[in-house]
């Protein structure tokens, strides 16, 4: 009598009375239990009609014949009911109490049943904080769910298993759950799930992709009847596009979802939404400042280890104002007071609303916005006073855990307590360290780093007044911590691997399709086979026995560029300029070198004309391409590298304005022996140990089709260096996957694409198709040096939080302790020239950096292209 507890009443208290009067006629044990099971029931019933004391007392009647009867079966039940009936009135340690006693008896309920009963305790666990036990619920009512077939109870159980892990800091795991829901064919409505999913990959850092979900959710509420759905996925594209930086964007979804929260008097989700504003609101205050700022810039410079000196010349800094008062206006920066106060005013009444609804973790988000307007508004003690007032909910959130950590230190910066912060930031890294630790996705990796982005620059700016020393190891921080993680360690996928074999064989159709119809429908299939290998990729969690990097200090590293003859200079951006901190000679000194904007222009003509210069036959144009060019070149050249007055060989550590460089094609570096690292400790990790004797290992050479002078290139190469050697023609995939798998040299001559949106769907055509940068993740890669003898599969897609992906850096990520690629085209002939004579100088015994320098100044100007990356390797 669902929906009728009136009629429901009325049959179960005429069943009592006809109980009753079977006593005597009917077995005693029968009657009771029967007159047990009712009350039972009829407890529910009360509870709608009567209340929660009426319900409660027949259950206390059941409960007196459970005694009686010594039935624990019955027990289960009556605990059961009596926790169903508790967590109505949200009387949650109670309704606790009643399930931990059904589990204790599971074997009282049907497998139906006891599938209901874990997802019951899941939920309620997640009302509770306890998110382990609902994921231990969740799975085992998945499990029960399957085996049973009812697919909308394993559709509910496998998300909310996703969920749950997530809450606990394993999006893997999460993801995974969430993957294995959607494939099933349910009627459940699933707008919940999608935009729980959304939330997760922005935990991940996943923010484009979160912002696809999001949109694609929003499209799917069609009809009337989901304005707080809705709202939701608005407020979390909000959150989104904050991230992205799109602050009108996230502006306009997060008023629309306060609008539509406070029409339906959802008082606290409209908080939430009014919060998200008002981040979006300082937000736009700190940009405008650091606009300020970076128009009216003085650089500051330190020489030698600690003596600084003041210069208004190009090369030099001036001397920093190292006043309290200017460190905390450059670190918080100054807002417009007015607006900061009424941002903070609004912020402290919806913690008060907050704490009145009962919301900790609301209230604290509240907190510390207002901590954060506070600090604007040039109140440190005030943001101080907020921050005190923490509740220190835990949300499991890493991002919420990292936000907190900024505006901790922040406040720490502005009321003078300057070790403290220092101190918050070494340990906010090596918690962004730990979170990424345990995914096998070398893209989920890389992509939670955006979370560190504050935190990095935050670190940055409290090192430059200290001097060099201090901008090195906070750059060493922040910069590819993926680097110094343990290796992936994932396990082979069967799913994935069919995933990817469909990927490769769409691929070959594509490249071969004239037709354009089917060839927009080819490239659509390759596009949905991209999104669920990635959604596959993020799913996988590390395996436990991966190794683990060998950990270097910047001490170490310092010294092991000195064994190596080498220079170092790290650029970063630091307000709207390019700065450097060099070791040249052993001895560290920080520069202030050009605008940001005037050096990214400058690179990207560099790029662009190199490709010009590849690519194209320029006839009459050729000379005023390269004359463009060498102009660029020139003007980069003075202004980043002339200044530091060395002609040793150099390891350059890159910042996005100068990614994807060319650098031979600057003129202090035609000729000059250099290597494009990670890291200064990434640089010095990957050298051979010292003391190892240099090891002649095995060559393997890979070429691919269509591809006119890779046959003799290989050739070459393998005559180069004689019996260690093979060429494998025709190449297939598993040789090269397993020779990059072993210490060695491997060579490339194949067609390689990059692709900018997916890096790590860039690839290599061999004869049986392509090889994909993440198909070498389960094995890794152990080659000493990769020689890729490729168009453009140098370039890189950089990512917020100093990260970046490409098939290169996928191999240096995945262990290569260095690799040789192009970061533009380079015509097939002058490729195959400068490859060759590259392996000729390695089989000489010269380290890779100047092989290649050597072999690149040798030809074209156009084999510039080709760069070393990662390490140096000493055959």
């Amino acid at each position: 009598m669902a929906g009728r507890p009136v009629d429901a009443a009325r049959s179960l208290t005429a069943a009592l009375d006809e109980i009753e009067r079977l006593a005597g006629a009917a077995p005693s044990r029968d009657r009771l239990e029967l007159r047990c099971k009712t009350l039972i029931t009829l407890a529910l019933t009360e509870f709608m009609l009567s209340g929660v004391e009426a319900a409660l007392a027949r259950l206390s009647e059941a409960e007196v014949l459970v005694d009686e009867l010594g039935d624990e079966a019955l027990r289960a039940r009556l605990d059961y009911q009596r926790a169903n009936i508790h967590g109505r009135v949200g009387d949650l340690a109670s309704a606790w109490d009643g399930l931990e006693g059904a589990v204790r008896r599971l074997d009282a309920f049907t497998e139906r049943e006891q599938c209901s009963v874990h997802l019951s305790r899941g939920m309620l666990a997640f009302e509770l904080l306890r998110p382990q036990e609902a994921l231990e619920s969740f799975a085992e009512a998945a499990r029960l769910a399957h085996d049973l077939g009812g697919v909308a109870q394993e559709f509910m159980a496998r998300h909310n298993e996703g969920y749950a892990a997530y809450l606990l800091g394993d999006i893997p795991r999460s993801l995974a759950g969430m993957a294995l829901a959607e494939e099933l064919e349910s009627d459940v409505f699933t707008g919940p799930a999608r935009l729980d999913r959304a939330q997760v990959l922005l935990e991940a850092g996943l923010v484009k992709e979160a912002v696809e979900a999001l949109h694609g959710g929003l499209e799917a509420l069609e009809g009337d009847g989901h304005d707080q759905m809705r709202a939701e996925f608005e407020l979390a594209l909000a959150r989104a596009h904050r991230l992205l930086g799109h602050l009108d964007l996230a502006a306009s979804a997060a008023a629309s979802a306060r609008e539509t929260y406070a029409r339906i008097g959802a008082t606290a989700w409209a908080a939430k939404a009014m919060l998200v504003g008002l981040l979006v609101e300082l937000d736009r205050q700190r940009r405008t400042r650091r606009g300020r700022e970076r128009d009216g810039h003085g650089g500051v410079t330190e020489h030698q280890d600690g003596s600084r000196q003041t210069g208004e010349r190009q090369g030099e800094l001036r001397e920093a104002d190292l006043r309290e008062a200017d460190l905390v206006r450059r670190v918080v920066g100054v807002g417009d007071a007015t607006v900061a106060l009424a941002a903070a005013a609004t912020a402290d009444e919806l913690a008060e609303t907050a704490t009145e609804l009962g919301d900790s973790e609301l209230a604290d988000s509240a907190r510390v916005v207002a901590a954060q307007a506070l600090l604007l508004a040039g109140d440190p003690a005030g943001a101080n006073t907020r921050l005190l007032g923490l509740e220190r909910v835990s949300t499991g959130s890493l991002s919420d855990e990292l936000d907190a950590a900024v505006v901790t230190a922040m406040t720490l910066v502005a009321t003078g307590d300057l070790a403290p912060a220092r101190r918050i930031l070494v340990r906010a890294s090596r918690r962004l360290a730990a979170g990424q630790e345990g995914s096998a996705s070398l893209d989920l990796r890389t992509a939670r780093a955006v979370h560190g982005a504050r935190l990095s620059e935050l670190d940055l700016e409290l090192a430059v007044p200290r001097g060099s020393g201090a901008v090195l190891e906070a750059l060493e921080r922040w910069r590819s911590a993926t680097d110094r993680l343990p290796s992936l360690g994932r396990p082979d996928d069967e799913q994935l691997a069919q995933l990817t074999e469909q990927l490769r064989a769409v691929r070959g159709h594509l490249r071969g399709e004239g037709d354009p119809e089917q060839a927009r429908e080819l490239h659509d299939h390759a596009s949905r086979l991209e999104r669920q290998i990635r959604d596959r990729d993020w799913a996988l969690s590390r395996s436990g026995g991966a190794s683990r990097a060998v950990p270097v200090r910047v001490r170490e590293a310092r010294e092991h560029l000195g064994r190596a003859d080498r220079d170092l200079v790290w650029f970063f951006r630091h307000r709207g300029r390019i700065g450097a901190v060099g070791v040249v000679g052993g001895r560290a000194t920080m520069r202030d070198l050009m605008p940001a904007d005037r050096a990214a222009e400058l690179a990207q003509r560099i790029r662009v004309d190199l490709r010009a210069a590849a690519t194209h036959h320029l006839g009459p144009l050729a000379g005023a391409v390269w004359s463009s060019l060498r102009s660029s070149a020139t003007e980069l050249d003075d202004g980043l590298l002339r200044p530091w007055r060395t002609d040793r060989g150099l390891v350059v550590v890159t910042c996005p304005e100068l990614s994807a460089l060319p650098w031979a094609l600057l003129p202090s570096m035609t000729g000059r022996p250099f290597t494009v690292a990670l890291s200064l400790t990434s640089f010095t990790r990957r050298a051979a140990p010292a003391g190892d004797a240099p090891r002649r290992g095995p060559v393997h050479v890979s070429v691919g089709p269509s591809v006119p002078r890779a046959s003799g290139e290989g050739r070459t190469i393998v005559g180069t260096w004689g019996e260690v050697a093979h060429l494998a023609e025709p190449s297939r995939r598993a040789d090269l996957v397993g020779a990059l798998a072993r210490p060695g040299v491997v060579h490339v001559a194949a067609h390689g694409t990059h692709q900018v949106e997916s890096p790590l769907f860039s690839s290599l055509v061999l004869h049986d198709g392509p090889v994909f940068a993440h198909e070498l993740q389960p094995t890794g890669v152990r080659a000493d040096h990769v020689v890729l003898s490729a168009c453009e599969v140098g370039l890189t897609s950089p990512r917020p939080g100093h990260e970046s992906l490409g098939l290169a850096l996928s191999l240096l990520s995945l262990g290569a302790r260095s690799v040789v690629a192009a970061v533009s085209p380079v015509p097939d002939d002058v490729a195959a020239t400068t490859m060759t004579r590259h392996h000729e100088l390695l089989a000489a015994g010269l380290p890779s950096d100047e092989a290649l320098a050597r072999s690149v100044a040798e030809t074209d100007d156009v084999a510039a292209a080709f760069l070393n990356l990662g390490g140096q390797h000493r055959p």
